[in-house]
């Protein structure tokens, strides 16, 4: 039995749109949302809608000592009165048709923002894209950061640089809608290239945070690296860039997938699609896997089991960051984007560090570490991704982000020489390189090194690409 009965609409579908204006003033929905419908209820628009829905009267004719326009009309009629026509206007009212036309109709008022009442997925295509896709979401930020410090590369002449990979989401935003649906419990994001600058990390000689392994191989590299720099005559310091990564890199960490995990309690549905959704995780092989399905095991993202394996990757046959980026991988497909109702974009760049949004992959200046000759160390992290911080000072920022090889004149150009007959992505692999390896993959910075740098920067500004 229903828990609410209410008087049916005679029109049906000025009763949907009344249920439109219903939607956007919800408190479940977004502060612009409901401002939205404020500024739409100011012109007397839903409530005439709501009157010519159930056949109610636009007018007091017939009705002594009162206006002929009841005050909502008035105020929708001069809303509509640009769009409606000269015929209209003149005879001073619009009858229902025609405000339905004006509002409803190709370019009319309501009829690019009248929301879809079951999701808020927006097609968007390469040849019809929408603008909105990518942008809805709100975020605040937190505080908690160092102010960016300006650094000049010439200050670091003696030291040697390093790549280091590094995704590129945010720290210390608070994230609290996306595609238009508020989230039930924020998100503050905790990773990317501000983890240096974080004022806690600063006072604890803190640069970043990865698992165990990792860090371990991150400290082995800046070992070698300092001795190839004395060896070389240098000053013992390593500068290390953190180098962005491809696009979705920041899938493996917890902020993408905990953001999906609400969205798909808000779509409520049915166990089907669940299903299906699940064993399109149980029967993905990522394309560097080693083992095929490694996640048949995966007890799905609805039950206790399959939650606690998104932290754990207990009973999987790999990692639980690989298992964050096999959900976010398939939730990206455009039918699992409308069916739980949301795009990947607007998820994507709610956690993304506003300073790296659309900065390609390979790209460094945006942070820079130094370890000192004392070597870097390892402790156990509080982070909720990763359980291994690793020491470092942050010293700021070249102010732009540059290609790696801008800062590495010597090695690039030797390492995309020894790939040259490889048919993969001869950049791509110089770059994995200079990540990777252990030996040889850092640049001593000397005068080649900043002339190459300011040759580049120069280059960029007379083109007007760069401030």
């Amino acid at each position: 039995m229903a828990d609410y009965i209410g008087a049916t609409p005679q029109n049906p579908l000025l009763g949907l749109l009344y249920g439109g204006y219903d939607y956007l003033r919800s408190p479940q929905r977004t502060q612009q949302m409901q401002g939205l419908a404020s500024l739409l209820e100011s012109t007397g628009i839903p409530k005439t809608i709501e009157r010519m829905s159930y056949g109610e009267p636009l007018t007091n004719i017939g009705r002594a000592n009162v206006p002929l326009l009841k005050p909502e009309t008035a105020e929708a009629m001069m809303t509509v009165a640009p769009m409606a026509g000269p015929a209209a206007r003149g005879a001073g009212r619009l009858v229902g048709s025609q405000i339905n036309r004006a509002m409803l109709g190709e370019g009319g008022l309501l009829a690019p923002i009248t929301p879809q009442p079951m999701y808020v997925y927006r097609p968007s295509t390469p040849l019809k894209i929408d603008p909105t896709v990518g942008t809805r979401y709100e975020r605040e930020f937190i505080g908690g950061l160092a102010e960016k410090t300006p650094l000049k590369i010439e200050d670091y002449q003696g030291a040697s640089t390093m790549l280091m990979p590094w995704d590129s989401s945010s720290r210390n935003y608070k994230i609290t809608s996306i595609s238009d649906e508020l989230l039930p419990s924020p998100i503050i994001t905790h990773g990317g290239q501000d983890y240096a600058r974080d004022l806690a990390h600063i006072e604890q000689g803190v640069a970043g945070a990865s698992g165990l392994e990792i860090a371990k191989r991150i400290r082995d590299r800046d070992a070698i690296a300092r001795i190839e720099n004395i060896t070389a005559g240098g000053t013992g310091e390593i500068l290390h860039l953190p180098v962005t990564m491809g696009t979705g890199a920041e899938n493996f960490s917890v902020m993408p997938v905990e953001g999906l995990l609400q969205i798909a309690d808000m779509a409520k549905l049915d166990r089907k699609l669940i299903k299906e959704f699940d064993d399109s995780v149980r029967n993905y092989t990522p394309p560097q896997s080693t083992v095929k399905t490694p996640f048949k095991k995966f007890k799905g993202i609805m039950s206790d089991e399959g939650r606690v394996q998104i932290y754990s990757g207990e009973g999987v046959n790999s990692t639980a960051g690989e298992l964050r980026k096999a959900i976010m991988n398939r939730a990206f497909l455009k039918e699992n984007q409308q069916r739980f109702g949301f795009n990947a974009e607007d998820l994507q760049n709610a956690i993304i560090d506003p300073s790296l949004l659309g900065v390609p992959k390979g790209y460094v200046g945006n942070t820079a570490i130094l370890t000192t000759p004392e070597g870097m160390q390892l402790r156990p992290s509080m982070n909720r991704t990763y359980n291994t911080d690793f020491t470092g000072q942050y010293q700021g920022t070249l102010g732009q982000s540059v290609p790696a090889e801008v800062l590495f004149p010597r090695l690039f150009p030797q390492l995309t020489k020894e790939f040259a007959n490889k048919k993969s992505d001869i950049r791509n692999m110089a770059l994995g390189a200079l990540e990777k390896r252990k030996e040889g993959v850092s640049e001593l910075i000397d005068q080649q090194v900043i002339d190459n740098y300011y040759k580049y920067v120069a280059d960029q500004k007379a083109k007007g690409l760069l401030d």
